[in-house]
């Protein structure tokens, strides 16, 4: 009988590190589960081939990744109307992200020559930021619930983040399972000891982050946010503009009573083009002498030449346009559609307004002194994006999205989340608006002191503070990534190299010696 066990438990241990993974995140958000996830797998692959690694490392990722990340179920049949294609959708990219904890699993095991405890735990987690710090950027890149995000209300362990990007936190999840599997094996008590001195100088670090660190400086301003909870099938529609344009009309007049310095709003908030619509123009344009403030406006952007974009317009208090940002990363099959020609006649995913051009410049607009930084939607998961438009001067971010398409998920908190990590590693306050949330505050500790949940109609006021300082981080950017690359390369290179020469010495050894 236990014969029998230990044959068929490799499936429910691997199935116990996705469903782990999974529990970390949003939600049901329980991350100390982060910290020991990976441990029946490690349990699993410690006798596995290297293949056989690869497809249980794959199986922990489909299900941790397919929890994860349903709401695309939703999503793609509110598109197409098939459960087919939603269904499809799903498995692939779950199986796609899925494919690195396959490859981490299988060079694990094919890497566990080395004995060293040290140097074995090391390995593990610089190939797993490797590997993630791969995704963030492969095929225009898909970095949603990379392992350190998991950690977002950890606030003193995510404060390394302004050294390390999120990829150190992810670094000391893979650190502390590895270290606590290989004590667990062997009992051997010099990994505990590394472990705790590791996860102890990181919580030290953090906690004197929290403690000691202000990171405000005058001018301070006041911002009204605006979350107008548009429904998206309302949003294209000609149908709803007027009860889309009296939405906003009502939450602006209510906010400006505040007498904010800005009003923040949503997303493509604006139900056409700005400014080659007149009459959308007109609007905007009366709002913002009317209410005698500043407006970052998101609107689809076309001024009658060839190009259409995503875009976010400052218009000044005598409703003047002062600058745009374009987005500058777009999102496939949602804003743009690689090999259209071929997919378009199974996937009709994209919205009534086709595809978006990708913009190529990461401007920052000064508001009453202060100078602001804007990021659109899904530029927010991207740290290289942010950063440079902190060190372009950027004193406070924005992150203005539009939501809806997800529904009431766990996918807008997701989303929502990634500003943590934007927020401590450029030490920088981000004001995110979403059209249906998550909207709120992220302080440049991480700390959310204002959010806003999804699904209503509302605005708030707040006051932010602006930051000049220039992190680490913000200087030079995934450093830290990159590093755990060249250590992953380096240890891959050294077992190889020693395996041949463990095969050239087997093959001098005389016959019948030991």
């Amino acid at each position: 009988m236990i014969d029998i066990l230990k044959k068929y438990q490799n499936i429910p241990l691997s199935l116990i590190s996705g469903i782990l993974i999974f529990l970390s995140f949003p939600k049901p958000n329980l991350y100390l589960f982060a910290w020991i996830a990976l441990i029946p797998l490690l349990m699993v692959i410690s006798n596995k081939s290297i293949a056989g690694s690869f497809f249980y490392g794959l199986f922990s990722g489909i299900v941790a990744n397919a929890s994860i990340i349903y709401w695309i179920y939703p999503l793609i049949k509110f598109n197409t109307n098939s459960s087919v294609q939603a269904s499809l959708c799903l498995f692939l990219l779950s199986g796609y992200m899925a494919l690195y904890v396959g490859v981490w699993a299988s060079l694990l095991r094919a890497a566990r020559t080395n004995r060293s405890v040290f140097r074995f735990s090391l390995f593990a987690a610089a190939l797993w930021v490797s590997l993630e710090y791969l995704r963030t950027y492969l095929l225009t890149g898909f970095p949603w619930a990379l392992l350190g995000y998991s950690q977002w209300k950890f606030l003193p362990i995510i404060q390394v983040a302004e050294y390390t990007g999120v990829y150190g936190v992810s670094f000391l999840l893979i650190w502390v399972n590895v270290g606590i599997y290989q004590f667990i094996k062997t009992r051997k008590w010099v990994s505990f000891y590394i472990l705790i001195c590791v996860f102890l100088a990181a919580l030290v670090f953090g906690y004197s982050k929290l403690i000691i660190n202000r990171y405000s400086s005058p001018p301070y301003i006041s911002v009204a946010v605006i979350q107008a909870n548009i429904d998206q099938y309302k949003k294209w529609d000609p149908a709803y503009e007027k009860q889309i344009i009296d939405t906003y009309n009502s939450l602006i007049a209510r906010a400006s009573e505040h007498k904010p310095d800005l009003v923040i709003w949503p997303e493509t908030a604006v139900p056409g083009y700005l400014p080659s619509n007149a009459l959308l123009y007109s609007w905007v344009n009366e709002i913002a002498k009317h209410t005698q403030t500043y407006h970052f406006v998101g609107s689809p952007y076309y001024n009658g030449g060839l190009n259409y974009y995503n875009s976010v317009i400052l218009f000044n208090s005598e409703g003047e346009i002062l600058g745009w940002h374009k987005k500058n990363h777009l999102v496939p099959f949602g804003e743009f559609i690689p090999f259209r020609k071929l997919l378009e006649p199974y996937f009709s995913i994209l919205n009534t307004l086709g595809d978006f051009t990708r913009g190529d410049e990461l401007n920052t607009f000064s508001v009453k002194s202060v100078i602001w930084g804007v990021t659109i939607c899904s530029e927010n998961f991207f740290g290289d994006i942010v950063r440079k438009t902190v060190l372009n001067g950027a004193e406070v971010l924005t992150n203005q999205t539009n939501d809806a398409w997800y529904f009431k998920t766990s996918a807008p908190m997701q989303h929502f989340l990634m500003n943590v990590f934007r927020a401590v590693e450029n030490r920088r306050t981000i004001v995110v608006c979403g059209n249906t949330g998550v909207s709120g505050i992220v302080e440049p500790n991480g700390i959310i002191s204002k959010i806003v949940p999804i699904l209503t109609t509302t605005y708030f006021i707040s006051r932010i503070e602006p930051n000049k300082k220039i992190t680490f981080y913000t200087r030079w950017g995934d450093l830290f990534s990159k590093l755990c690359i060249l250590i992953t390369l380096i240890m891959l290179f050294s077992t190889f190299i020693n395996r041949k020469l463990k095969l050239f010495k087997n093959k001098l050894a005389p016959s019948g010696t030991n």
